[in-house]
This record gives C-alpha cells, sequence and structure tokens, in this order.
C-alpha cells in the first residue's frame, strides 16, 4: 500500500514504547520504508525501560526530504522539540504537504514546529491546555482527529483509529488505496490473545491492536478474568519493570471446584472455542509458565479441532506441544526453541524462515517478522 514512501518516526529517551513500536511496524507492514531518528545517538530507553533503536540520527538527515514525519509520545517530545533540525524536519514536511502525526505528548513538537494554531487537534489529558493555549481547536470526546495532512490521537489503545486517519489522509495526500476490506478485515470475528506473566509487550500490543484496527475483537485471555499480569521486554524478560495488562476472560477452568462463590463466578464466565475466531500466541518467557495450564491445553485442541486459525510468535509454538496442533504440521519458532521442534518425536518439520502458514496454523519467527505474520493472517483469514 505505502511502497515507494518514506517516513520518519521521530525517539528519544522515555518515548512510549508501545507507540513506537506500534508506529514502526504498522507502517512497515503497509509497505512504507521507515527511518527511526534519533538525536545523538542510536539506542534509547523507553518509559518501560525497554530499550528502542534508530536507524540514524537527526544531523545525518538534515535536509532529507520524507513522505511524512510520525511523533510518538511518552516524555520524549520535550526533548525532541529544543532541538532545531528536529524543528526544521517537521516544518518541511508541513510546508511540502505531507504528513504529520503525533500521538499523546508528540503533539510538543508540532506546538515547537508551528503547526497547531486554528488546526483541529487531540493529544494526551495532560497536555490539551498546552494545545488550546496555542490556538488549536480540541474537538470534545474525540479520540483521534484528522485536519488535513495533520493526524492526533491521545492514547495508545487509540492507535487503530490514529491509523485509519494516517492512511486516510495519505489517500488523499499520495493517491494511495488501501488493501480490499481495510479498515474491516476482520469485522465479527473476536480472537483471542493468551497472555501471562513475562508475555512479550510488543507482540502482545501489537496483535491486540492490530486485530482492532481490522474491525475485530480482541480479548486477553489469562489465569484470571480481572488478573493483572506483568509484560517483558528484552531487558527485562520476567517484566520486573515494563508495561502492566488486564485479563479480558479466564482460559477455560480445568476442573477445580471452589468454594468461593465469586471465583465460581469468575469460573463460568471463562471463555470458549466457540466464543473465538481465532486464538493468538505471543512469545516472552510467559510460555513457559501457562503452557502447563490444563484449561490453555484444551482450548488449542478444541481451536484447531474446529479448524479456526491459530497464530504463534517467537516462542509461542511452546504453547502447542502436547495439543494436536503440530502433528504433521510444518512451523518456524524462536531460535531459542528451533531444537525442540527439529528433535521431537511426532512429525513436525522445522522451516527457517520469517513466516510459515501451514493450513490454519501460523507461525512467525521474531518480533521482527510481526509484519510479514499479520500480512500472511489477513491474506489468509481475513475478509477481502
Amino acid at each position: 500500500m505505502l511502497n515507494g514512501l518514506h517516513f520518519a518516526v521521530l525517539l528519544e529517551e522515555d518515548t512510549n514504547p508501545t507507540e513506537f513500536t506500534y508506529s514502526r511496524l504498522r507502517l512497515i507492514e503497509a509497505g512504507a520504508q521507515v527511518t527511526v531518528i534519533g538525536l545523538d545517538r542510536l539506542e534509547y530507553r523507553l518509559e518501560d525501560h525497554s530499550i528502542g533503536y534508530a536507524d540514524t540520527t537527526i544531523d545525518r538527515v538534515a535536509g532529507e526530504a520524507f513522505d511524512g514525519v510520525v511523533i510518538p509520545g511518552g516524555l520524549g517530545p520535550e526533548k525532541l522539540r529544543q532541538n532545531a533540525q528536529i524543528i526544521d524536519l517537521v516544518k518541511a514536511c508541513h510546508t511540502q504537504g505531507k504528513l504529520c502525526a503525533a500521538i499523546c505528548h508528540g503533539q510538543l513538537v508540532l506546538i515547537s514546529a508551528g503547526l497547531m494554531r486554528g488546526v483541529q487537534a487531540t493529544a494526551a489529558w495532560s497536555m490539551m491546555d498546552d494545545l488550546r493555549w496555542v490556538g488549536a481547536v480540541v474537538p470534545e470526546g474525540v479520540r483521534a482527529v484528522r485536519d488535513g495532512h495533520i493526524v492526533t490521537a491521545i492514547f495508545p489503545q487509540d492507535l487503530p483509529e490514529f491509523f485509519h486517519l494516517i492512511f486516510e489522509a495519505l489517500g488523499d495526500l499520495e493517491g494511495i488505496q488501501p488493501p480490499g476490506g481495510y479498515p474491516e478485515r476482520l469485522a465479527g470475528q473476536t480472537w483471542g490473545i493468551v497472555v501471562d506473566d513475562a508475555s512479550d509487550a510488543v507482540q502482545a500490543r501489537y496483535l491486540q491492536l492490530r486485530v482492532q484496527e481490522e474491525g475485530g475483537t480482541s480479548l486477553l485471555l489469562g489465569r484470571r478474568t480481572g488478573q493483572e499480569i506483568k509484560l517483558s521486554s528484552p531487558v527485562w524478560e520476567w517484566g520486573e519493570l515494563g508495561l502492566r495488562a488486564r485479563v479480558e476472560r479466564a482460559l477455560p477452568s480445568p476442573g477445580i471446584i471452589g468454594s468461593c462463590d465469586t471465583d465460581a463466578e469468575l469460573d463460568s464466565q471463562a471463555i470458549t472455542t466457540a466464543a473465538l475466531d481465532g486464538l493468538l500466541l505471543p512469545g516472552g518467557l510467559a510460555t513457559w509458565m501457562i503452557r502447563g495450564h490444563p484449561g490453555l491445553r484444551k482450548l488449542i485442541h478444541n481451536v484447531n479441532a474446529a479448524g479456526k486459525p491459530i497464530g504463534a510468535v517467537e516462542r509461542g509454538p511452546k504453547l502447542l506441544f502436547f495439543t494436536g496442533a503440530l502433528e504433521g504440521r510444518a512451523i518456524t519458532c524462536a531460535p531459542q526453541m528451533r531444537d525442540d521442534i527439529i528433535q521431537a518425536v511426532i512429525p513436525v518439520e522445522y522451516r527457517d524462515g520469517p513466516v510459515v502458514c501451514d493450513g490454519n496454523l501460523l507461525t512467525c519467527q521474531s518480533t521482527e517478522d510481526l509484519p510479514e505474520f499479520m500480512r500472511t493472517l489477513l491474506a489468509e483469514y481475513g475478509r477481502h
């Protein structure tokens, strides 16, 4: 869709990790070339203490032409807005009528570039007054706003609508056409995403938000409804520091009867195979722990037996052991578990590639392969 277009994504210390990684991977998924630009180095600590990597620094791309700029939020924009070359880049995009998109606190950079006066825009609640102070018009009750080539949104959960408007703007500015069926390729579908403490944050959040962007319903499935879990990153693999998420529906009860009415009520609302159109299994160290949950094993078995799609990312295929979903299949997986597949006592074929699709089973090697994973998932299981 965006083949031939080149976008800048800005990065600094304490940038919001979800807004940064989703924006970068989503543009790549759409076919764009993406250059992540930092101020003075290539490695930055994000708000969740994970690491974000820039491709270059602003001094090396000064004067280079881009087809648009996306500015994630967090505290990073407070530093970005003080750099004259960053402001020049944003002003150049604006002057040429190119996409200028910001979310959460990224709009601070748009303010410093002088782009907000008289423009309809929104931002994180804590800086809406900053927008009004410089003359922006902040619509009430709107989560994402487009005014010409300027697109803004409030928080990470608004990324699906943020990108709806980005692609709408690019359609008008660049004449691009979205893929057939977008943004309703998963409309009417419910996808479960299995999570636990130490599930990979980027994988879980990208899958969750992409299902929503395509009109589907995503449900975080875990041990107990309402449980808060600690998501992980490559720096904090057990999730000691980082993002948190809350389980939306419990996995099927393994048959244990408790004496607490509240627990029994929650168990009665556990997810069923009939309620799902597909199942997604992000990786991370969580896969070591939750794969022993009898209800999860039964759910995967039943989803597979019903021929419904199952997608597993990185270490996610560990959850498929002893479920009947791997026999006679070809898959890929994280290098850390490759030999488990190669040495398996059942007939399963390991393929060393970024994404492998075998019937209703879709597997992905790493976080960086999520764009190809989602393109394949939508092509195979989405509406067109």
